[in-house]
C-alpha cells in the first residue's frame, strides 16, 4: 500500500483540547485495518486529517513531510517495528507526536507505556474505545502546549494474563526487586519491569524520590518526616489511617530534604512530636 495523501474532514469539527482538530497519521502493514481505522477516524469529530502508511520508512517520510499530532501505530510490521519506531521517536530529544498503539498483541503493552504511550488498543477496535484514545491525547497535547510538557499519568503492568492501567498519582512508594520495580498502592502492588532508578528520573516530576538505594517514594503521599537519633523516617498514611514507615539512607538525606522543601513538605525538628 503506498502513503495517502492526508484526508480532510468534510464536516467542521468540534475543537478539541488542543484548540483544534487532531492530524493523525496511521501506521499498519494490513490495508483492511487501515481502511477500517480511516473509517472510524474520519466518522470522529475530534480528528481534522488523516495520512496514512504502511511501514515506518513511510512514516518517517510523513512525518517529515507533514505536522502529526498523532500516530496510531502497530507494533508488528515487516522492517522495523512499531515498538522501534516509538522507541526512536521518544529518544529524538523533542517533544514528539502523541503515540496510540493499535495492535492484536497484548503482549507488548508494559513494553509501549514505558515507551510514553498515550494509550493501547486491541483489535478490532470500538468506535468508543478510539474516541477515548483521541480524547486522552488531546489532552496532553492541550497541557503541552499550556505548560510545555506532557507527561504520562498512568502506567501500564501485567497482572496474570490481564493489563492493569495504574494512576501514577496513585502509587505511594516504589521498591526495588532486581531489575524490576514494585509500585505500591492502596489497591494493592504491581511489578514493572523498570530499573528504580529508571524510574524515579522518569517519573521526578510527579514526585517520586530515591530515598534509599531499595525504595522511593512518592512525596504526594507522605504525612510525616521524622528525624531521631541521626536518623531520617518517611511515614505515609493509608486510607484506614494507618501509617507505614520508610527509611532514608544517611546518603540519600541531604537530597530528601531538598525535595521536601521543595513540596512544602516541614519535617519535625529534634525531639520534637513523632
Amino acid at each position: 500500500m503506498s502513503v495517502s495523501a492526508a484526508t480532510p474532514r468534510a464536516s467542521q469539527p468540534t475543537a478539541a483540547p488542543t484548540g483544534r482538530a487532531l492530524r493523525v497519521l496511521v501506521v499498519d502493514d494490513e490495508p483492511p485495518a487501515v481502511a477500517q481505522m480511516q473509517w472510524l477516524l474520519e466518522a470522529d469529530p475530534q480528528v481534522g486529517a488523516v495520512c496514512t502508511a504502511s511501514n515506518v520508512a513511510q512514516a518517517r517520510h510523513q512525518l517529515d513531510t507533514r505536522k502529526v499530532d498523532v500516530i496510531l501505530l502497530d507494533v508488528h510490521m515487516p522492517g522495523p517495528s512499531g515498538l522501534a519506531m516509538a522507541r526512536e521517536l521518544r529518544t529524538g530529544g523533542e517533544k514528539g507526536p502523541q503515540i496510540i498503539f493499535v495492535t492484536a498483541d497484548a503482549g507488548p503493552a508494559v513494553e509501549a507505556f514505558e515507551l510514553a504511550a498515550c494509550d493501547y488498543l486491541l483489535k478490532p477496535v470500538r468506535a468508543a474505545r478510539l474516541s477515548e484514545a483521541l480524547r486522552r491525547a488531546a489532552e496532553v497535547l492541550g497541557g503541552a502546549a499550556d505548560a510545555g510538557e506532557g507527561e504520562p499519568q498512568r502506567v501500564s503492568v501485567l497482572q496474570g494474563d490481564a493489563t492493569v492501567l495504574v494512576d501514577i498519582a496513585s502509587i505511594r512508594w516504589v521498591q526495588a526487586q532486581g531489575d524490576y520495580a514494585r509500585l505500591h498502592t492502596e489497591a494493592g502492588s504491581y511489578l514493572l519491569r523498570i530499573a528504580l532508578g529508571d524510574l524515579e528520573e522518569q517519573w521526578s516530576g510527579q514526585g517520586f524520590v530515591r530515598v534509599h538505594r531499595s525504595s522511593a517514594v512518592n512525596l504526594h503521599h507522605v504525612h510525616r518526616v521524622v528525624h531521631r537519633q541521626g536518623r531520617m523516617t518517611i511515614q505515609l498514611r493509608d486510607a484506614s489511617g494507618g501509617e507505614q514507615e520508610i527509611a532514608v539512607s544517611r546518603r540519600l538525606m541531604h537530597h530528601v530534604r531538598e525535595r521536601l522543601e521543595v513540596h512544602r513538605v516541614r519535617a519535625p525538628s529534634r525531639g520534637g512530636p513523632g
